[in-house]
């Protein structure tokens, strides 16, 4: 097949790692934006998670289109992952012999963490979903309300909880500073990969990528930082505590 032929390329790869990645930085941008409803008090993101969850009715059920988003963005992160893994294989082999002479300027401090930051990034991903999706993993209970005979997350309640907690407020802000020097060098390497890489705009691109970086640190580590100092205030009622394990989301 053609499409086969050319991932098989070195240009091909680089294609797919650019493409999943702007899925992936959209997603990270509307994810941002929602999770930036706390500001506005419980009622607007409690409305927000069940809006998401009522997209497509009547014609998808509960949650569906919401299963549907995650299983493409989990089909985008499983093929960034592999693609980089067989694209940096594909270099080691077209190059077998180190350079004698290894210059440290010729390489960020960004690129030189990226296998790293984007391990910590899984890892992140995988923690994060056992939280706050499945509950599987429990640093402070997650509860439920029923609604229309459906399990909805006590979102607002579910953040404070976690997040008062300093180590898992300060695990996430980690994890959101490796995301953003992922994504600074990704975000460089993806202008490079459509040819943009020229001597005059080089220095634009860079401070471009910096402030989108940057930019999102700030807007996820917002969260949990104002939680835990307070900024943003307890819950107004905690209702009582539901097994996650009867959530129709964790089946």
């Amino acid at each position: 097949m053609r499409v086969l032929k050319m991932y098989k390329t070195a240009i091909g790869k680089k294609a797919v790692v650019a493409i999943t990645g702007v899925v992936l930085f959209l997603f990270l941008i509307a994810h941002m934006g929602g999770n930036l409803k706390v500001f506005g008090g419980e009622r607007d993101i409690d409305t927000y998670a069940e809006h998401l969850r009522t997209l497509g009715e009547p014609i998808f059920g509960w949650a569906d289109v919401l299963w549907i988003m995650r299983a493409v963005l989990l089909v985008c992160v499983l093929a960034h992952i592999v693609t980089v893994f067989l694209l940096v294989k594909q270099n080691k082999r077209a190059r077998p012999q180190k350079y004698r002479h290894h210059h440290i300027q010729a390489s960020t401090i960004a690129s030189r963490l990226m296998q790293a930051s984007g391990v910590v990034i899984l890892v992140f991903v995988v923690l994060h979903i056992l939280q706050f999706t499945t509950g599987n993993v429990q640093p402070a209970p997650v509860l439920f309300r029923e609604q229309d005979g459906h399990l909805m997350a006590e979102v607002y309640v579910n953040l404070h909880a976690a997040f008062s907690l300093w180590w898992v407020a300060g695990l996430y802000v980690f994890a959101m500073a490796c995301i953003c020097v992922h994504l600074y060098h990704g975000a460089w390497s993806f202008l490079q990969t459509l040819g943009f890489d020229n001597q005059d705009r080089n220095r634009s691109f860079r401070i471009w990528a910096w402030l989108l970086s940057v930019g999102l640190f700030f807007g996820f580590s917002a969260v949990p930082f104002c939680f835990w100092t307070g900024i943003l205030p307890p819950p107004s009622d905690v209702p009582s505590q539901t097994h996650p394990a009867q959530s129709p989301e964790t089946h």
